[in-house]
């Protein structure tokens, strides 16, 4: 059997066992991946293409024995590996698992594949058409093994249609549905309307109130999604409406009231502000913050397998074509406590640089938020001179971009890198039973530096057991965002980002010079 077969083979027996269709070998895709695999073994480096009309994923294996080969299944079965770090159900915080959501990946349909070798050392390239590891679709196309699908964080919002006669049963005669106890925890509706309301206050806009008689429509709506076991927006309805699904195997899961509301922000990254959107893949995030809103309610539901489903209904509601520029207002400047005048970098736009902190306003009144941001660059810098590269400097924009992250890392107590990052993040996290100890901002830094002791200063390959140093004293980097928070469990968790990022493949031996004796 040929490289290229057996690849397909190993491909399609993993997505028969999570009851999606099998791809098809093309041969004209199949050149493209040679194309790349031969390029990549010349230049002895594994980067992806930036192909954006095929999702990728790259393999690469190496012996002493220049005889040494791969069968066409090794790389699949690698790639599948990543099964072990997915969450089914949810959209994911970061791609760990993003070579294995590829193989399944339900909407692909065709695969490429070609393997390039130089002695010892084989590359393996496979590409996917249509692409796969899109956000907001991963609950629909990665179903478990088993391919029992849970649908999560659907795009569509207020003006979904929504086909078909829909069973007016008695939702609560059906006895399908968990008491919510076992769903929540914490206050739930009162976590669920502050998450609101320090969200829209970023924007500037007035709070909502929670409204008990629009809850009970919601709750209702949520007890029928539960029912049935799937994701759909209630037709007809005179409110706006978010919904979201939470899976998870472990029957005693339960969900905060800041979990959902965090979920339908970080749409804001799909909003542009300057006009009116042309489809609603930020419609969450634009109804949490929609200016003329003024009361919600919330219902919450878990299904007998284990999904968590919770509904939230706005009233007036949101989402109105030609409205979006008066209603969804951007982050106001003088909410990181200063403004700056906007100037770009890089790829980005962000404010000029400033030694005064603009740290988002920080709940824990004993953290000087501002000496705090002071110290880690402070710190930086000195180890940054160790290794004869430019100083950062500390941008306002950008700490309190940071800021955002630490609060959220700190209230779902979870330390995982933010998705999508157009920065590069250095996260740490300290426990202390004194709920009121702080770290210093060198205790974070330190740790980070320390990882030189795994570094190898002659090789050019990335070094998995120090990125944190890397980024650190990344020569090209050259502006800092810092942030802080805490929560009641003891946990402070610290965050810092850098423009532009650092880390890239081929570049560490120019960006990550040996310390000066």
């Amino acid at each position: 059997m040929d490289f290229a077969t057996e690849c397909l083979q190993a491909h399609n027996e993993y997505r028969k066992k999570h009851g999606v269709p099998p791809l098809k070998l093309n041969k004209e895709i199949c050149k493209v991946s040679q194309q790349w695999a031969d390029h990549l073994i010349r230049k002895g480096a594994m980067v992806h293409s930036n192909n954006k009309d095929y999702g990728e994923n790259l393999f690469m294996m190496q012996s002493s024995n220049p005889n040494f080969t791969v069968s066409g299944g090794e790389a699949v079965d690698k790639w599948y590996d990543e099964i072990k770090l997915h969450v089914f159900g949810v959209e994911p915080a970061s791609l760990a698992s993003g070579h294995f959501t590829q193989v399944i990946w339900k909407e692909s349909k065709e695969l490429g594949v070609a393997f390039a070798k130089n002695g010892g050392k084989v590359i393996v390239v496979a590409n996917y058409y249509p692409p796969g590891n899109y956000v907001g679709n991963f609950a629909k196309n990665v179903p478990p093994p088993g391919g029992v699908l849970l649908s999560c964080h659907n795009n569509n919002n207020n003006a979904a249609e929504i086909t078909g006669n829909l069973n007016r049963l008695s939702l609560g005669s059906r006895g399908s549905t968990k008491d919510l106890h076992s769903a929540t925890e914490g206050n739930f509706e009162e976590d669920f309307l502050e998450a609101h309301n320090n969200y829209r206050k970023r924007h500037g806009v007035p709070p909502l109130e929670l409204d008990k008689s629009i809850s009970k429509v919601a709750e209702e709506w949520a007890k029928y999604l539960a029912s049935k076991n799937k994701l759909e927006h209630r037709p007809q309805s005179n409110y706006g409406e978010n919904i979201y699904c939470l899976y998870s195997s472990d029957s005693n899961f339960k969900i905060n009231g800041n979990t959902p509301v965090d979920s339908w922000y970080e749409e804001i990254k799909n909003h542009a502000f300057s006009r009116e959107p042309s489809d609603l893949k930020s419609g969450h995030f634009t109804q949490v913050i929609w200016k003329s809103s003024k009361y919600v309610g919330v219902g919450v539901a878990k299904s007998r397998e284990g999904s968590i489903y919770v509904v939230a209904n706005y009233s007036p509601a949101g989402n109105f074509v030609g409205h979006f520029q008066e209603n969804c207002p951007p982050v106001k400047p003088q909410f990181y406590g200063i403004e700056l005048p906007s100037k770009t970098v890089g790829n980005s736009s962000i404010s000029s640089p400033s030694p005064v902190s603009a740290g988002v306003p920080n709940k824990n009144e004993e953290i000087d938020v501002m000496a705090f941001e002071q110290e880690v660059l402070k710190v930086h810098n000195e180890y940054r001179r160790k290794h004869g590269v430019p100083d950062l400097v500390l941008n306002a924009e950008l700490c309190g971009f940071t800021q955002n992250w630490a609060e959220t890392c700190a209230r779902t107590s979870s330390l995982q890198h933010r998705a999508n990052n157009k920065y590069g993040e250095n996260i740490f996290c300290m426990y202390s039973s004194d709920y009121s100890h702080v770290p210093t901002g060198r205790d974070a830094v330190k740790e980070w530096y320390d990882e030189i002791k795994s570094h190898n200063f002659s090789s050019d390959r990335v070094p998995q057991g120090s990125l944190h140093f890397t980024q650190v004293i990344w020569k090209n980097s050259k502006y800092l965002g810092v942030g802080i928070a805490k929560n009641k469990k003891g946990q402070t968790y610290v965050v810092c980002n850098y423009e532009p990022k650092g880390n890239f493949v081929g570049q560490f031996a120019e960006n990550v010079p040996k310390p000066r004796s």
